[in-house]
C-alpha cells in the first residue's frame, strides 16, 4: 500500500513539475556528477531528472543561496579510523560550540561519544574496532544523520569463517581514502567554509559554491590532493595528468580532472549524495564451492561483474562495478530514495547478483517496474591506490529481447577464472555481444559464430556448464538480414543435412554429427553424450565437406541413411555456382554453419541473385547426391576432389548414357559443394549406385 501511494505521490508531481534548469556539467559518465546532481537535490528540496545532464526546478543562483545561507554540516563520523576526528581536539571543540548552523554535527557527536563509553575498543586494531563498532554502534544510536552514514559505508555479514565488513568503494575503506579520513576532512573544510562559533560563511564560501555548481574550475582548494580521484574521469593523481613542473595555468586547461584542486563544495554534495544509499544482504538460495554466501544490493547498485560488461571484467579477481540509475521523470530527493529502497529490495528478493542478472531484469520491462537506465562504473584498482570508478556505459532495456532463448543458458554460462584461458576468452566475447546485440549495437552474424566455436571447444573438454539450446529461425534470418549473400545461404543449407533412414525416417542432423551436445525428451535438457564419436572434422570447409562426405557414404552403405530424406534448405543453384567458381568466404561458411547447427533452419529465403552457370559435371554429381532413389559413390566424390570424371561418368553409365569431359578444373570445388542440399538438376534412374 506504501509503495503504491509512492507511485502516486510521484506521478503528482510529475504533472505539476515547473521549469527545469540544466546543469551540463553535470553528465552521466563521471561518478562526481552524478553525486554532486544527488546532492543538490537532496539539498535544494526540488525536483530533478536526468537526460542528457542533469536538470533541476532550481536555479544556480537560488541553490548558491541556499547553501550559503542553510546548510547544516551533518555528524559524519567512522570513528574506527585511527585518524577519525573522534581522537581530535576539534571533535571537542564542535561539543562545546553554539552556532545554530553546527547543531546538527554537535547533537549527534555527542551522542555518538555516550555511546562509545559502554564499549571496550582498547588494544584493538583499526579493522578490529571497525567490527566492533559497526556491530554494536547502530542499535546504541538513534541520531538519523550519523545512522545514514553508517549505513552508507558499509554493511556486516556473517559468515562461515565469522564476521566480515564490505565496505562502500564510494566512501573508501570505511570513510578514508589512502591515508585521507573523508569524515575529518569534511569537518575541516566545513569550519573553513562557515564559523564554528558563529556560524557564519567566509569571504570565499560563495564562491566555492557557485563554482561547484556551474563546474566552473576553481584554482584554490581546501582539500587534500586526491581525495575524491576515484571519482573523476582521469582517476589518477596531477602527476599522471601533466609534468610535475606544468603550471597550474596548465592543468586548469586540462579540465580540472583531478582532484588536487577539487572544489570543497564538490566534497559535501558528494557525501550528501553518497549516503543517499544504504546496503543490505541476504543469503543467496544457492552457493557454489567458494562463491559468496549472500547477495549484496548496495550503494546503490554494487554488481558482481560477469561478462555483458568484460570490459572490467578480471580474471585474478572478483570484480564489480557500481550502476547509479538514472531516471527520466521529475522527482525529489525523499522519492527518488524510495524508489532505490523499492528497487534494492527488488534485486535482493530475485537474487539479482551481476551484471548478467541486472541486465535480463531490465530488458523485461513487463516484469521490472523499477529504475531502467543507469550509468555503469568499473571499480579498477589503479597503482595500488584504491579503486578507481571508470565509466564503461550506459545500460539501458534492451532495444529487442532478441537473446531471450538463451536467457537461462548465459546465467550458468559464467566466466569464472577456472576455466581454460580458451573457453573463459569465447564465454566473455559471447556474453559482451549478446548485451551489444540486446541494445541493438552488435550483429546476429557474430553471435552465432561465436556459438558455435563455443559448441566446437564444448564438445572436445570435460565442462560443466550445459550445451547452448535449440535457437530458433529468427537467428538465421536475421544473419541474412544482416548479410544477404551466397555464404549465408550455403551455411544454412549445409547445417540443414541430415541423413534419413530410408525405412524407419529416422535421422542423423548436422549438430549431433559435428559435436556431443544432445538432448534429452524426458528431461527437457541438452547434455553432453559421452558416446560421441568426432568423425567430421572442422579445421577448414574443405576438411569438413571430405569428412562429411565420406560419413554419408559409410551410414548409406551400412545402415541405409540417405542424406537426400532430410534436408530442410537447398542452395540456389546460383549460391553453389558462386562457391564452385571460388567466390565465396568458406571459412565464413564454415564458421555460420556450426552456429546454425544450433538453430532450427528456415525452409527458404529470397533467393540469391547473381546468376552463374554451373558446371555439368557437378550438376550431375549433385542429382546423383539429392536424388532419394540414388547414391553418389565414395570413388566419384574422391575422383572429382583430384579432378576427374571418369568414375562419375562409369556410375551414371550404369543408369543412362552421359558424355562428360575427363577432367574439369573446377572438380574439388564441384565435390566440395555437394554437402550443399539442392533441387536435383537431371531426372535419374531409380536404380541405387
Amino acid at each position: 500500500m506504501l509503495k503504491h501511494l509512492n507511485i502516486v505521490r510521484r506521478k503528482q508531481k510529475m504533472v505539476t513539475a515547473t521549469k527545469a534548469f540544466p546543469f551540463p556539467h553535470l553528465t552521466p559518465t563521471t561518478a562526481i556528477a552524478w553525486l554532486k546532481a544527488v546532492g543538490l537535490l537532496r539539498l535544494s528540496g526540488a525536483t530533478g531528472y536526468w537526460d542528457e545532464c542533469f536538470y533541476l526546478e532550481a536555479s544556480a543562483e537560488d541553490l548558491v543561496e541556499k547553501i550559503l545561507k542553510n546548510y547544516q554540516p551533518k555528524p559524519f563520523l567512522s570513528p574506527w579510523n585511527n585518524d577519525s576526528l573522534i581522537n581530535k581536539k576539534e571533535f571537542q571543540q564542535v561539543l562545546v560550540s553554539q552556532s545554530e548552523r553546527y547543531r546538527l554535527m554537535r547533537e549527534g557527536y555527542q551522542e555518538l561519544q555516550d555511546a562509545m563509553r559502554s564499549l571496550d575498543t582498547a588494544g584493538q586494531s583499526a579493522a578490529q574496532k571497525k567490527l566492533t563498532l559497526m556491530a554494536d554502534l547502530p542499535s546504541r544510536v538513534s541520531n538519523h544523520h550519523w545512522l545514514e552514514w553508517i549505513n552508507a559505508v558499509g554493511l556486516m555479514t556473517n559468515t562461515q569463517t565469522g564476521s566480515r565488513f564490505l565496505c562502500n568503494d564510494l566512501l573508501g575503506t570505511g570513510g578514508n581514502v589512502g591515508k585521507t579520513e573523508f569524515c575529518t576532512t569534511y569537518f575541516q573544510v566545513c569550519q573553513q567554509l562557515w564559523d564554528l562559533d558563529t556560524g557564519e560563511p567566509a569571504p570565499e564560501t560563495e564562491a566555492f559554491i557557485r563554482a561547484s555548481i556551474l563546474g566552473e574550475s576553481q584554482p584554490k582548494t581546501l582539500l587534500a590532493q586526491a581525495l575524491l580521484g576515484h571519482t573523476y574521469p582521469a582517476a589518477d593523481y596531477f602527476d599522471d595528468l601533466a609534468p610535475t613542473s606544468a603550471s597550474q595555468a596548465d592543468y586548469l586547461d586540462n579540465g580540472g580532472r583531478s582532484s588536487q584542486l577539487a572544489n570543497p563544495i564538490d566534497l559535501i554534495l558528494y557525501l550528501e549524495g553518497a549516503t543517499t544509499f544504504t546496503g543490505k544482504a541476504i543469503p543467496r538460495n544457492e552457493v557454489a564451492e567458494g562463491a559468496p554466501e549472500y547477495t549484496i544490493a548496495a550503494y546503490p547498485l554494487l554488481l558482481e561483474v560477469n561478462s555483458g560488461s568484460a570490459d572490467t571484467s578480471d580474471r585474478t579477481g572478483k570484480a564489480y562495478e557500481v550502476w547509479l540509475p538514472l531516471w527520466e521523470q521529475p522527482m525529489d530527493w525523499e522519492d527518488f530514495q524510495d524508489l532505490v529502497t523499492t528497487d534494492l529490495a527488488f534485486r535482493l528478493k530475485n537474487q539479482v547478483v551481476d551484471t548478467i542478472d541486472m541486465l535480463d531484469v531490465i530488458t523485461q520491462r513487463s516484469e521490472y517496474q523499477g529504475l531502467n537506465r543507469f550509468a555503469r562504473f568499473g571499480l579498477w584498482t589503479r597503482k595500488g591506490q584504491g579503486k578507481y570508478l571508470i565509466y564503461v556505459g550506459l545500460a539501458t532495456p534492451g532495444k529487442t529481447d532478441f537473446a531471450a532463448e538463451l536467457r537461462k543458458w548465459r546465467l550458468q554460462a559464467r566466466p569464472s577464472d577456472k576455466q581454460s584461458q580458451a573457453q573463459y576468452n569465447l564465454l566473455i566475447a559471447i556474453q559482451k555481444t549478446l548485451y551489444r546485440l540486446q541494445q541493438g549495437n552488435s550483429e546476429a552474424t557474430t553471435a552465432i559464430c561465436l556459438l558455435g566455436q563455443l559448441e566446437v571447444l564444448h564438445s572436445r573438454i570435460k565442462t560443466k556448464l550445459p550445451p547452448v539450446p535449440k535457437l530458433g529461425e529468427k537467428w538465421i534470418e536475421a544473419v541474412y538480414q544482416e548479410y544477404p549473400i551466397a555464404e549465408v545461404e550455403l551455411a544454412a543449407a549445409l547445417a540443414s543435412t541430415a541423413t534419413t533412414h530410408i525405412d524407419s525416417r529416422h535421422s542423423h542432423s548436422f549438430r549431433p554429427l559435428l559435436s556431443s551436445a544432445r538432448y534429452s525428451k524426458d528431461k527437457d535438457a541438452w547434455f553432453w553424450s559421452d558416446n560421441h564419436h568426432h568423425k567430421l572434422k572442422t579445421s577448414s570447409l574443405e576438411v569438413l565437406c571430405v569428412s562429411l562426405l565420406k560419413l554419408w557414404n559409410e551410414l548409406w552403405e551400412k545402415d541405409r541413411y540417405h542424406p537426400a530424406h532430410g534436408w530442410t534448405y537447398r542452395a540456389s543453384p546460383d549460391a553453389i555456382a558462386a562457391f564452385i567458381a571460388g567466390r565465396t568466404n568458406d571459412q565464413l561458411i564454415l564458421e555460420l554453419a556450426i552456429g546454425f547447427a544450433l538453430c532450427r533452419i528456415p525452409k527458404k529465403f529470397t533467393p540469391f541473385s547473381h546468376t552463374q552457370p554451373l558446371p555439368e559435371a557437378y550438376k550431375y554429381a549433385a542429382s546423383l547426391q539429392w536424388t532419394c532413389n540414388t547414391s553418389l559413390s565414395m570413388q566419384s566424390v574422391n575422383a572429382l576432389l583430384i579432378g576427374s570424371t571418369v568414375p562419375l561418368c562409369r556410375q551414371l553409365a550404369a543408369i543412362q548414357p552421359v558424355v562428360l569431359p575427363n577432367s574439369i578444373a573446377a572438380g574439388k570445388r564441384c565435390a566440395l559443394a555437394l554437402v550443399f542440399p539442392c533441387q536435383p538438376f537431371h531426372q535419374l534412374g531409380e536404380t541405387h549406385a
